[in-house]
Formats: structure tokens, C-alpha cells, sequence
């Protein structure tokens, strides 16, 4: 089934590059803009899939302990289609889809995969949680500030956000926890050929998603921001869905939560950051006031919910709720 699903991969990249062509030649074709959208969604989450899944065995093979790999592989596999949007966008001269992409993504975390799990299982908290949700708020907090005062993310603020995430690592790095070995799944060139063709899967993944998305935002007459907020957000916020919900089913409670928290930490610091470098981030004010309102309200309410021992199903449904009404608020606005 395995080698099955790795063969269909391989073949819908195949099939990707010529729609992607016939795509550029009908930029008016509703029907061919979805297609190449929802196919390029498809390899962002499988891609992401096979990445880790080779990422993690290589890191087996290099007897690094579960521990290491999953405060830094599960939140930086998971928040690579966000990055690669983002920084595919910003290099593309999309500034609006780079922050659109990163902002709804940390919005739909909390709102849809953090919510959905604690209804689907209510979630036991470790005791580093206040700690992470603590930083989250923080790094969320410099974020929204940085765009309010100077209306933009420029290079300086990516390069100050990178040092941030760096700190953040170190922070990590010092917690003492017992861990165990991880076993190793694949040979040394399987995991090196599930890794490779994994990012493959997800770099050409994100330009098509970018692409279909400002197209067809232009031919609905449809505000650039609102499809980065929604359809690619919570497209590149799947692989973060899929592993939160499976842990929080397989009650790995620290793995749903901590997924969340770290894939947001990373997608403010790193995703924003990195595509910054590229261009500078500008987005009409209104943009921002709004997009930070939203994720202020979702990233203080989470935190909240962290500070106690356990996040009940009744949060999760209110996180949920929280999430349509922004969705609404979203659609008057535009």
C-alpha cells in the first residue's frame, strides 16, 4: 500500500508539470485553476508526509534521540508548506500571500486543528506548555507590533525573528527529559530518497498553490488576502491537522499541543522571517489591523487554555466557534 501510494505521488508530479503549463496558457479557466490548486495542495501535504518520514529515519540513523526530533522535526515538517508558500510568494513579489498564508495558517492552528482535537479528545498538558504558549504570546505580540509601527516585515525583522527562533532552539535544547532511541524504519538511500522527493513534492507544490490562488483570486474578483487567509492557509495547515489529531486519538496529548504551539512559533519567526528576506513584507494597514486583531484574540485564548492541566472538549468547540465567527467577519470585511 506504501509503495502503491509513493508510485501515485510520483505520478501526480509527473501529471502536475503539464497542467501547470496548460494552466499558464488559460489563466481564465476556472476549472484548470482549481485543479492545479487542489493538486497542489495534495503534494504539499504528501510531500511534507514523505519528508518527514525519511527526515525522521535519517535522524535515526544519526542516533538522535526521539526527543530532539520531535521539538524541532514534527513543528519544522509540518509548517514547510507554509514556508514554502510564504517564501515563494514573497519571492514572487506576493507580499500579501506571504502574510496572509502565515497569519491564517497560526489562526486556523488554534481555531480548527487545535480545536478539533480537544473535541475529538480532551488534551492532557505537559509542564513545559505555559512556558511554549508564554513564547508564543510573545513572539506574537513583537510580531503584531512590528507591523503595526512600520507597515511592513523588512529584511531587519526577518534576521531578528531568525535569532529569535535560534534562542528558542537553545531554550529547548537545555530541558532535561528522559528519552528513548528512535527505531529506524528505512535504509540509509530510502530515507534519503523519501527526504529528496518529499521537498520536491513540496516546493513545486507551494508555486503551483501560489500561482492558482492569485489567479483565480483575479478572475472571481476576489481579494488576494481572502484566499491567502483561507484557501491556503488551511490547505498548508493539513499536515499540522493530520498529525495533532492522530496524536491527540493515540493520546500523545504533548505532541497534539505541542505541534500546535511549535508549528506557530515557527511559521511567525521563520516563515515571516524568511520571506522577508526575499522582499519586504507590506500589506495595506487595514490588512494588518484586522489579521492581527484575529490572531491576537486566538493566540491569547490558547494561551489561557495552556495555563490550566488539561484542555477540555468544551474549549475545543469555543475555539472552533471563535474560528467561524473570524471566517465571518472575514467575508463582510472584504
Amino acid at each position: 500500500m506504501k509503495k502503491f501510494s509513493a508510485i501515485v505521488y510520483i505520478v501526480i508530479i509527473a501529471i502536475s508539470i503539464p497542467l501547470y503549463l496548460l494552466m499558464l496558457h488559460n489563466l481564465s479557466s476556472i476549472l484548470i485553476l482549481i485543479t492545479n490548486f487542489i493538486v497542489g495542495i495534495y503534494l504539499l501535504v504528501k510531500g511534507s508526509d514523505y519528508f518527514v518520514e525519511g527526515a525522521a529515519s535519517i535522524a535515526a540513523h544519526k542516533k538522535i534521540s526521539q526527543h530532539t526530533i520531535g521539538l524541532t522535526l514534527v513543528a519544522l515538517a509540518t509548517s514547510l508548506p507554509e514556508f514554502a508558500v510564504s517564501t515563494i510568494a514573497s519571492a514572487s513579489n506576493h507580499p500579501v500571500t506571504a502574510w496572509g498564508n502565515a497569519v491564517g495558517s497560526n489562526i486556523a492552528n488554534i481555531g480548527l486543528v487545535l480545536g478539533i482535537a480537544a473535541v475529538l479528545m480532551p488534551l492532557s498538558l505537559s509542564k513545559h506548555v505555559k512556558k511554549d504558549a508564554a513564547i508564543l504570546v510573545t513572539v506574537t505580540g513583537i510580531l503584531i507590533l512590528i507591523a503595526l509601527i512600520t507597515r511592513e516585515i523588512a529584511w531587519w525583522a526577518g534576521l531578528l525573528f531568525i535569532g529569535i527562533y535560534g534562542a528558542y532552539l537553545w531554550e529547548i535544547r537545555k530541558r532535561e527529559e528522559d528519552v528513548e532511541s528512535v527505531p529506524i524504519e528505512h535504509s540509509w538511500l530510502w530515507s534519503w530518497i523519501y527526504t529528496i522527493f518529499g521537498a520536491i513534492g513540496i516546493v513545486w507544490g507551494a508555486k503551483v498553490v501560489v500561482e492558482s490562488a492569485v489567479n483565480l483570486a483575479i478572475v472571481l474578483h476576489i481579494p488576494e488576502i481572502i484566499i491567502a487567509i483561507t484557501a491556503i492557509a488551511i490547505g498548508t495547515s493539513l499536515p499540522e491537522m493530520a498529525t495533532s489529531v492522530t496524536a491527540a486519538l493515540k493520546k500523545k496529548y504533548g505532541i497534539a499541543v505541542g505541534n500546535v504551539i511549535g508549528s506557530n512559533i515557527f511559521n511567525t519567526l521563520i516563515v515571516l522571517g524568511g520571506a522577508s528576506l526575499f522582499n519586504p513584507i507590506k500589506v495595506p494597514m487595514n490588512d494588518i489591523v484586522f489579521n492581527s486583531t484575529f490572531l491576537g484574540i486566538f493566540t491569547v485564548a490558547a494561551a489561557l487554555m495552556c495555563i490550566k492541566k488539561k484542555i477540555r472538549r468544551f474549549e475545543g468547540f469555543a475555539l472552533i466557534l471563535l474560528y467561524i465567527i473570524f471566517f465571518v467577519f472575514l467575508l463582510y470585511y472584504s
